[in-house]
């Protein structure tokens, strides 16, 4: 009996190579070890029999209910739930042993992530610091995974938060064996249906803000909070939360007693835990400062500090989201006496990106809900005359939240036009008929076409507006009818200005 067999319990049958591990079928490949376990809405076990004709070689699974007469078929009732005491569960202990890894949970630094809006940015600018300062350093996140400064790698992974199978395929990707800082965006989703339940000691955890988003999934705004607060009861050195959320903290029993744990960022109450304040601001240039007023138990500075920055970071909003990621690393590798130059970094692709080196003023962006929308144009309106709006609502998701969508579009820019943006199985008529109801269409142009939308929006800018396309950011696909097609805003653009 080989470790692996070990681990698990059981005698796999003579002769099995395995050729990779995985609980989803669409990675299942010959020689596969396939994994069906609980999901969200079905067992995994649902899917076995697929699995096992696609090539799978072994399928394991907890579900008492499903039954097989098959060889390699193996039921095991412990798979996720260790029957010792603050053990690891098998597939932890499974993966680390087929992968040849070091503890992924003890041996790599977590700078974690959530928020409605901002967590890509934060989890990857951390992730620049870090790796600027000559720390090896890996970002893992809604546009992909990155190593040090290697190519972004988006194939092994479509959700914000991988789960802990697709974790141990990036690590395994990038050949990655000693400990790293691992820059995390963290999901509500993966909040809710405990993804990280392996990875329970962090180095910092950091909510970022809160508005209303994935409703269709968490039903009430009160379970997605909880959701997103779920990210404090981790063991977690550092837990840093923006100021608006502060009075939330009580609503939490776990949190109760642990205020003096938690540190509040501000940017408008100099006596906050941690101050920040924008000195200057342009599009290509923003000088801020970060006052630490308490530092945190074990924090570097130990007493209070001020800290000057530069950055071409924007806008206002990013300061923010910049700011959490310093404050999530420390202050070890800054400057109190000289201003600290971060004018290497950047903001991922698709998030509040100025179009460079086009005869025109074009932003592209990821905002596709009504405080994104509102964060966003409210921080740029100031920055041009008029801006033009080119944005659509998914299809097959929160209803609720579209006609707050088309309204801030609609007090934000002066002209907008209304397109599709993954209208899945839902008609364009009803996605604009839901977004419509109740807002004034005066300013409002439809264009169902995307391409031709962001066309006609370039067509009527005139000098020092601003053509604003918002929604799909990074991606590269229309789904439409249940078909993915290839889209980028991205290409539409250079395809009219280069």
């Amino acid at each position: 009996m080989n470790k692996l067999e070990r681990i698990l319990g059981i005698n796999f049958p003579k002769g099995i190579r395995i050729s990779n591990v995985t609980n989803s079928t669409d990675k299942v490949k010959n020689g596969s070890i396939f994994f069906g376990l609980k999901g969200t809405f079905n067992h995994g076990s649902k899917y076995i029999n697929k699995a096992l004709s696609l090539g799978a070689s072994i399928a394991i699974h907890n579900d008492p209910s499903f039954e097989s007469t098959k060889s390699n078929i193996f039921f095991i009732e412990d798979l996720e739930e260790p029957k010792r005491k603050n053990a690891t569960d098998k597939i932890y202990e499974f993966l680390h042993e087929f992968y040849n890894l070091r503890d992924l949970q003890n041996e790599n630094n977590f700078f974690t992530f959530t928020g409605t809006n901002g967590k890509t940015s934060s989890a990857f600018l951390c992730h620049q610091i870090l790796t600027n300062a000559g720390y090896e350093s890996i970002y893992i996140g809604t546009i992909g995974a990155q190593y040090k400064d290697k190519e972004i790698n988006n194939s092994i992974s479509i959700k914000t938060t991988p789960d802990i199978f697709e974790i141990f395929e990036v690590f395994n990707f990038f050949g990655i064996k000693n400990g790293v800082s691992v820059c995390l965006e963290v999901s509500s989703h993966a909040l809710d249906q405990n993804r990280l339940k392996n990875i329970t000691l962090i180095n910092s955890a950091c909510i970022l803000n809160i508005g209303s988003d994935h409703l269709d999934y968490h039903k009430n705004i009160q379970s997605y909070k909880d959701a997103k607060f779920k990210l404090f009861q981790n063991k977690c050195h550092l837990k840093l939360i923006h100021e608006d959320l502060e009075r939330d903290i009580s609503k939490h029993n776990f949190l109760k007693n642990s205020r003096n744990e938690i540190t509040v960022v501000s940017e408008s109450k100099m006596s906050a835990d941690i101050f920040y304040e924008i000195i200057e601001s342009s599009i290509k240039n923003t000088i801020f400062k970060v006052i630490v007023n308490k530092p945190p138990a074990g924090y570097h500075p130990t007493s209070r500090r001020e800290y000057l920055f530069k950055t071409s970071i924007f806008p206002n909003f990013n300061i923010s989201n910049l700011v959490f990621a310093i404050c999530s690393i420390g202050f070890y590798d800054f400057s109190e006496s000289e201003v600290n130059d971060l004018s290497f970094l950047k903001l991922p692709k698709g998030r509040s990106e100025y179009i460079q080196d086009i005869p025109a003023h074009v932003i592209i962006d990821y905002a596709h809900n009504p405080e994104g929308f509102r964060f966003f144009l409210s921080s740029i309106k100031e920055y041009f005359e008029n801006l033009i709006i080119v944005f659509g609502c998914g299809g097959d998701r929160d209803k609720s939240k579209r006609p707050k969508m088309l309204k801030a579009a609609i007090d934000y820019g002066n002209r907008v036009i209304f397109t599709t943006d993954n209208s899945r199985n839902e008609s364009f008529s009803n996605i604009y008929s839901d977004a419509i109801n109740q807002n004034d269409d005066k300013k409002v142009t439809v264009i169902e076409d995307r391409k031709e939308a962001i066309i006609f929006g370039s067509s009527i800018l005139r000098n020092n507006e601003c053509l604003v396309i918002l929604g799909k950011g990074h991606e590269e696909t229309q789904e439409i009818n249940g078909k993915k097609l290839y889209f980028s805003d991205h290409e539409v653009v250079n395809e009219i200005y280069k």
